[in-house]
C-alpha cells in the first residue's frame, strides 16, 4: 500500500525534504520507526508499505524534518481498513431479505455479517413496498 502526504511551508509545497513516517498500530504498538519518505513531486511524498494488511487499523504520522515548523512539519492520518475488508466481505458475499430484515452474509453464504431492520412508509416492519433501512 503506498502512502502519500502533502507538506507545505507556510502555504507553499515543500520540496527537497527529509520526510520520515511512523506507523502505529491501535494497540500502541509501533510498527515502522521514522522510515524514510521518498519525494514524488510538488510537496508530495510516498512509502511504500509493504508489510500493510488489510484487517488491520492503523495510526500514522509523517514528518517533514526540523526544516518545518509548526502545523507544517507533520501530517496524519489513520486507516479504516478492517471497514474495507468488511465493504470487500459483503459484496463478494450473499444478501437476503428475510422477514422485515436485511441481512449480509459473509463469503461463506451462513455467517451473518450485518443486518437491518425494513420499514415501509408508516414506519412498520416489512419486507415488501421497503421505504427505508434503519440501522442496526
Amino acid at each position: 500500500m503506498k502512502i502519500t502526504t502533502f507538506f507545505t511551508d507556510k502555504g507553499t509545497p515543500s520540496i527537497g525534504l527529509s520526510a520520515t513516517i511512523d506507523i502505529w498500530k491501535l494497540d500502541g504498538t509501533q510498527i515502522i520507526t521514522a522510515q524514510a519518505m521518498s519525494e514524488i513531486a510538488g510537496g508530495f511524498y510516498v512509502y511504500d508499505f509493504t508489510t500493510y494488511d488489510e484487517d488491520e487499523n492503523y495510526v500514522i504520522r509523517a514528518d517533514g524534518s526540523s526544516t518545518l515548523t509548526g502545523s507544517d512539519r507533520y501530517s496524519y492520518s489513520s486507516n479504516e481498513t478492517a471497514g474495507v475488508g468488511k465493504i470487500l466481505q459483503i459484496e463478494k458475499g450473499n444478501w437476503e431479505i428475510k422477514g422485515s430484515k436485511m441481512i449480509f452474509y459473509d463469503t461463506d453464504g451462513t455467517t451473518e455479517l450485518m443486518s437491518f431492520d425494513l420499514k415501509d412508509r408508516g414506519g412498520l416492519p416489512t419486507e415488501r413496498d421497503v421505504y427505508k433501512r434503519v440501522g442496526a
